[in-house]
């Protein structure tokens, strides 16, 4: 299976708001033509309608309580530390995440550049996407900004997926069928096991941790008769520099790289400074250590289902720190003023 190098950012931002214009009867079909949507782009807002639709449906068949759930809005809005937006704008940024959020776990239909079948995509955007189910039974979890490509049915002799970001796979064991994943420079191959896979676009490596089972992982290369490879066994990671193009095999000391699917995360005299690296991983954002003099400070605890704000603020209070929440939604770790 080819890796997807070619696909161009689907532009969500502009498909959500013609959606929420178009859901207010404020945008006729003569304007939507005239948005600087690109082919691929109206293909996207053309499904997107169609799911928004299916999902108004099926709230409505569900007697989904808007009230309720305005109520929930408002709650966190008085807790926002005063801050104040217009309402028509909070309304309208409302609308955008509520579509991305749908977005965030949509599969869809596709043909990709030189496959041969009818693939699907699937798409976890802003939010992890806790669990899947594959055509075999197989059950992947998708980290944040990541894509997973896979066949309708796995035919033939294999189950081969190609994946762009992090993803924690159960495979569904069958001797008789290896299940396959292209992860950026690396090939993954496994019989039935469970294991995550972080190969996100842009870094210089590709890593495999394996929980249980046996994982076999290869270079990919144009040379047929060089054999590099690597087989991870439980507790192992194997991880591909790109670099130097060497696999190496360790064994795994992170007992938080499964925290971003889990949200379970373990220091055990743990430095300020590595703490934070995992809040950024996990939660995907960014914390700023405001004086160096901070980073060495040791902290040792356990956060289960907590949010990066709760978190942050039992270490401020456990350190004598002091949390600054920026405006954009990254934080600052400072010593108390």
């Amino acid at each position: 299976m080819e890796n997807n190098n070619n696909i161009k950012p689907t532009n969500w931002g502009l498909i959500a708001r013609i959606l929420f214009d178009l859901e207010q009867k404020s945008i006729t079909s003569e304007e939507i033509e005239a948005e600087e949507l690109s082919v691929p782009d109206k293909i996207e807002f053309t499904r997107s309608r169609r799911v928004s639709k299916k999902i108004d449906l099926y709230f409505s068949q569900q007697r989904y309580s808007e009230t309720g759930a305005w109520n929930r809005v408002q709650q966190r809005i008085v807790k926002g530390r005063g801050r104040n937006l217009n309402l028509n704008m909070f309304l309208r940024i409302a609308a955008v995440v509520v579509v991305a959020a749908v977005l965030s776990i949509f599969v869809y239909r596709y043909y990709r550049p030189g496959a041969t079948v009818l693939q699907k995509q699937l798409v976890a955007s802003s939010e992890p996407l806790t669990s899947y189910e594959l055509p075999d039974g197989t059950v992947v979890s998708l980290n944040s900004e990541t894509k997973l490509f896979f066949p309708e049915e796995f035919d033939g002799n294999t189950r081969e997926v190609s994946i762009e970001g992090e993803a924690y796979f159960d495979v569904k064991p069958d001797p008789t069928k290896p299940f396959i994943i292209s992860a950026g420079k690396a090939q993954i191959k496994v019989l039935g096991t469970s294991f995550n896979v972080n190969a996100y676009p842009g870094t210089d490596k590709v890593e495999v941790i394996v929980e249980t089972g046996k994982v076999r992982v290869t270079r990919k290369t144009d040379n047929t008769s060089e054999t590099n490879e690597l087989i991870l066994d439980p507790g192992d990671k194997g991880t591909l520099l790109y670099a130097t193009g060497i696999l190496l095999k360790s064994k795994n000391e992170d007992e938080n790289f499964l925290a971003w699917k889990t949200r379970n995360l373990i220091f055990r005299g743990t430095s300020l400074r590595e703490v934070v690296a995992t809040l950024e991983k996990v939660y995907r954002t960014n914390i700023d250590i405001a004086d160096e003099t901070l980073d060495e400070l040791m902290l040792t605890g356990q956060y289960n289902g907590y949010t990066v704000e709760f978190i942050l603020e039992v270490i401020a209070s456990t350190l004598q720190l002091e949390v600054v929440d920026q405006v954009d939604g990254s934080f600052i770790l400072r010593r108390q003023s």
